[in-house]
């Protein structure tokens, strides 16, 4: 963001304190087009953070109510480089919680993100043609399905937390399928529906571990060390139909890479239900 020469825009659920906002403002003060939607749900946090970018020059607005939620976390830096993240912006959430931030250069994958900020900014409705976004509720839903229906030999599954039946049932088919599922959760003291998700994981017979530090925010699915999900996306219902969220499909083999030895290592440190 600090090298950005014209515009920043912004899709996020809870702004904060941190070098986030910092830059914002900053951004904001040297006459920057900075444009923000900030979810509205989330008044009572983000209230203040709105005042201080509209008193820099940012323009914000609050999130259409026809989601639920307003909870991606998008930063679109000149057009040509977005910033795709599982966490939001404050610097104290970040610091504690295990999430994973993608920078994207893809000239077709900015600018469907630039198509979409532009059309929830303006209230209309988008063209997602682009095949590596997963978009809520437009097509989240059938791409981690679909994603997770390819896996063969491994599918490792890393999220804040697992509620949906339809999710669910298609990480069970690949276990009943032979494919080796490994399940990390948040811990069920932070997110109560995890309790659930771990005894349905149980009684298929598939190995699921808790993290109580750092908090499990991040949102990632990974198949056969090839191809990964990670974004806002919650393996929710809510999160899959009904909020506005964002994610990618990562394809490129050292970011698969990283993304792997991060389970692993959190898989090390994690405990059983």
């Amino acid at each position: 963001m600090g090298q950005a020469h014209a515009s920043v825009h912004v899709l996020l659920y809870q702004m904060g304190a941190g070098p986030i906002l910092d830059g914002l403002v900053a951004a904001a003060h040297g006459g920057l087009d900075v444009r923000v939607i900030l979810d509205a749900s989330q008044k009572p946090v983000n209230d203040k953070w709105k005042t201080q970018l509209e008193a820099a020059g940012a323009k914000v607005l609050w999130s259409d109510p026809q989601f639920s939620f307003m909870h991606a976390k998008v930063m679109i830096v000149d057009g040509a480089v977005a910033v795709i993240s599982t966490g939001n912006y404050a610097a104290t959430q970040l610091d504690a919680e295990r999430n994973y931030v993608m920078t994207n250069t893809d000239p077709h994958d900015v600018a469907a993100l630039g198509a979409l900020f532009d059309a929830d900014f303006s209230r209309t409705s988008p063209d997602l043609s682009c095949t590596r976004l997963l978009v809520s509720p437009v097509n989240a839903r059938a791409r981690i399905l679909s994603v997770i229906g390819t896996a063969k030999n491994e599918l490792l599954v890393e999220s804040m937390q697992l509620a949906d039946a339809d999710v669910r049932d298609a990480i069970a088919a690949r276990k009943d399928a032979g494919v080796a599922v490994r399940v990390i959760l948040a811990d069920p003291s932070w997110i109560a529906a995890n309790s659930a998700a771990a005894t349905f994981l149980s009684d298929r017979g598939i190995e699921a571990r808790r993290i109580v530090s750092p908090k499990v925010h991040v949102k990632s699915i990974l198949v056969d060390g090839k191809v990964a999900y990670a974004g806002s996306e919650n393996l929710s219902q809510t999160s899959l139909d009904k909020n506005r969220e964002v994610g990618l499909l990562v394809t490129e083999k050292a970011n698969v890479a990283e993304m792997h030895a991060t389970f692993e290592t959190d898989w090390a440190a994690a405990t059983a239900f």
